[in-house]
């Protein structure tokens, strides 16, 4: 195939291309031509921002909010004044969030960004309590190109709320610089859960491992003016650091917890205990030493078993399983399982038949936690003693010793020892928890209790249903009944199965708990009766003060078991309820069940995690 040369003498096309070429009128027309296009384009544009602004002014706060992020998306000088104007044109908390949020499309515009910056800094930095903390909000989620306006805003915000979410986009740049002046500001304004999780607040503060930085940390822990949030976060974050790590981080340490031992508040007592028992050591043994008498019994608890721990005192554990405190008992259990010492073990299987409920639960916990072949024995005797809940923890601690489920029949757990036990070869744990896993997915075993709350097997003999009644109790959900309807079938489902001389009670709570009883009653058939009859009373109204429900449960020093089921938020600060009833049940062991209605919470999964209960979600 030829080509053809458009500009070679011998191109037929030559000539023409040369008069149309030559053609001024032509060269002015397809410059014109160009012209329109390219305006035509550039216009598009400028009449959609002007289109939008004319329903921003008309509509106010009921301007649809995808017209806000399509101001960004659009990114130019017109629509960025557009949203500018905009803030002085709506009112409401979701017309700020999406005007603020539309910024961040601007970012990568070498001029139009550090405007959007400014913008959003200047607005989270005010005292509008609608505004502020929709721009503070967006401000933390613009990444890096907004580092040095986080610190601004975290140094100079008029409102506490927008320096805590400041915070929650700082935490890469304070994880990587570690200087002492963001340190201070985490110290004054991190807000959890604004700023991040307690896990996160804890990350961050262990990130600063200088000596100046730890006794800054002392100094605010000691301090009265320190919040109780920030002073419990500091000692939760200790643990991060092993004792021996390096003598200068340990000296650092050691300041902060020592300073943590001397404050009044047995909970933060508590929290500087719990970091010395993770750390496995401390240098303060006196003064911990004299918290082994402390009144408050969680304290009392790890301060025994950071002693123990410090000094490697195996005959010392041994003495302390036969003390006439209970306390000292769960202790020596916890420590004995963790000592080779030659009578270890022996004490440990002795307190198995203690006379104190919650140290049994801590014995039978801990003697599953050790994993020896010889345990296995002791264990099926105590299965043949126990009953109730007890009797449900040595059944799962013999399946995960074993890898076997011979049910609550004691006879085959025996008939299992006598001709398998010399010998045995105790499975892996991956092999053990198999065998929990289809255990915990039939739970109408022969032996098992029928009796179930939500699905949750009630296998209690001293349980407490603390069960939701505040206002969202009453939204409907199937065949026109409420959640508190069906919540009070399943709660006369118990009452009625449930057999003579069980104790129970039922505490209903919303904005405060209500006890059906102070304490836990046996259950009779008279009983039975007026506790339905109590039940259907129930009416729902008021907030979600679970709280207070779980407190009641707690007060009576019987139970052993609490179902918990709420449909909401809890009322104050989950992460803190969490933590507090985490503590309480340091010294009580009470497995708390919990059950979600509507929608799935962290809350409740985590207090059930915490105690070793189940969780489970309904409709």
């Amino acid at each position: 195939m030829h080509s053809i040369q458009l500009n070679s003498p011998e191109s037929p096309w030559s000539g023409a291309l040369r008069r149309l070429l030559s053609s001024r009128r032509w060269v002015v027309g397809l410059l014109l031509a160009c012209s329109m296009t390219s305006g035509a384009a550039a216009a598009a544009p400028q009449n959609r921002a002007v289109e939008i602004s004319s329903t921003i002014r008309r509509e106010g706060d009921k301007t649809p909010v995808a017209l806000f992020e399509e101001l960004g998306v659009l990114g130019t000088a017109q629509s960025f004044g557009v949203l500018e104007r905009s803030l002085s044109q709506v009112k409401s908390v979701g017309r700020f969030r999406a005007i603020f949020r539309a910024m961040r499309h601007f970012l990568p515009d070498a001029e139009l960004g550090p405007k959007a910056i400014r913008l959003t800094l200047r607005a989270a930095k005010g005292r509008d309590k609608v505004e502020a903390p929709q721009a503070a909000n967006a401000l933390a989620s613009f990444g890096a190109s907004a580092t040095e306006a986080l610190i601004e805003l975290a140094k100079e915000g008029k409102l506490p709320g927008s320096r805590a979410a400041a915070l929650r986009g700082l935490q890469a740049e304070i994880l990587e610089r570690g200087e002492l002046e963001l340190l201070d500001l985490v110290l004054e304004s991190w807000v959890t859960p604004r700023s991040g999780t307690q896990a996160q607040a804890c990350a961050v503060l262990a990130s600063f491992r200088e000596l100046d930085a730890l006794k800054r940390m002392a100094r605010y822990v000691g301090s009265k003016k320190g919040t109780y949030q920030m002073r419990q976060t500091i000692l939760r974050a200790m643990a991060a650091h092993p004792f021996g790590t390096s003598q200068t981080l340990d000296e650092g340490v050691e300041q902060v917890l020592y300073r943590g031992l001397q404050i009044k508040d047995p909970r933060l007592r508590y929290y500087a205990l719990d970091a010395m028992a993770t750390r496995g050591g401390t240098e303060s043994l006196p003064a911990v030493t004299r918290l082994t008498k402390d009144r408050d019994p969680a304290v009392r608890r790890l301060a025994l078993l950071v002693v123990l721990r410090a000094t490697s005192n195996g005959k010392g554990a041994v003495g302390l399983s036969r003390s006439s405190d209970p306390v000292a008992r769960q202790a020596a259990a916890i420590f004995l399982a963790e000592s080779s010492g030659p009578d270890a073990l022996g004490a440990l299987h002795a307190l198995l038949e203690d006379e104190d409920v919650s140290v049994r639960a801590e014995a039978i916990r801990q003697t599953g936690r050790r994993r020896e072949v010889d345990s296995i024995l002791p264990l099926i005797e105590c299965l043949s003693r126990e009953n109730g809940r007890l009797r449900g923890d040595a059944h799962f601690v013999l399946t995960m010793m074993t890898g076997m489920d011979l049910g609550f029949r004691v006879g085959s757990w025996r008939s299992f020892w006598r001709d398998k036990g010399e010998g045995f070869q105790m499975p892996t744990l991956e092999e053990a928890r198999k065998v929990a896993a289809e255990l915990a997915a039939n739970q109408s075993e022969e032996g098992m209790s029928a009796v179930s709350f939500y699905g949750l097997t009630v296998i209690s003999n001293h349980f407490a249903l603390v069960v939701d009644t505040s206002g969202s109790m009453t939204t409907k959900v199937k065949d026109g009944k409420t959640r508190l309807d069906i919540a009070k079938e399943q709660i006369n489902g118990v009452i009625k199965r449930i057999r003579d001389g069980a104790l129970f009670n039922v505490i209903p709570f919303a904005d405060n708990a209500l006890p059906m009883e102070e304490v836990l009653i046996e259950m009779d058939e008279s009983l039975r009766e007026d506790s339905m009859l109590y039940v259907e009373g129930l009416r729902a109204g008021g907030g979600t003060n679970a709280y207070e429900g779980l407190a009641a449960a707690f007060e009576d020093q019987i139970v052993d078991t609490i179902y918990l089921l709420t449909d909401g938020i809890p009322n104050g600060d989950p992460v803190a309820i969490r933590e507090e009833v985490e503590r309480w049940n340091s010294v009580r062991g009470i497995r708390i069940h919990c059950i979600s209605i509507g929608a799935a919470s962290s809350f409740l999964k985590g207090i059930a995690e915490d105690s070793g209960g189940e969780y489970t979600e309904v409709k």
